[in-house]
């Protein structure tokens, strides 16, 4: 029996597909941030400072977590 599939096969299109920007599956609406969301007291602002908060700590804990232990096994 022959192939089910008697269609040729597709030819890829020669167009490159568009590239997204650096970081956009990290970051989707990094585009839509504005100089405006970081006017003081905006909510947009306090929700920022906040974010920068825990990007910080996070290797504060990192090495608190690895060196800590290495103090106090001596």
């Amino acid at each position: 029996m022959g192939n089910l599939n008697d269609d040729p096969p597709q030819r890829e299109p020669d167009v490159a597909p568009e590239k997204e920007p650096p970081y956009q599956a990290l970051f989707p609406n990094l585009d839509h941030i504005s100089s405006s969301s970081f006017r003081k007291g905006t909510v947009s602002r306090q929700r920022i400072n906040r974010a920068l908060a825990v990007i910080a700590l996070i290797p504060v804990v990192v090495l608190a977590v690895i060196l800590l232990p290495q103090l106090f096994s001596r």
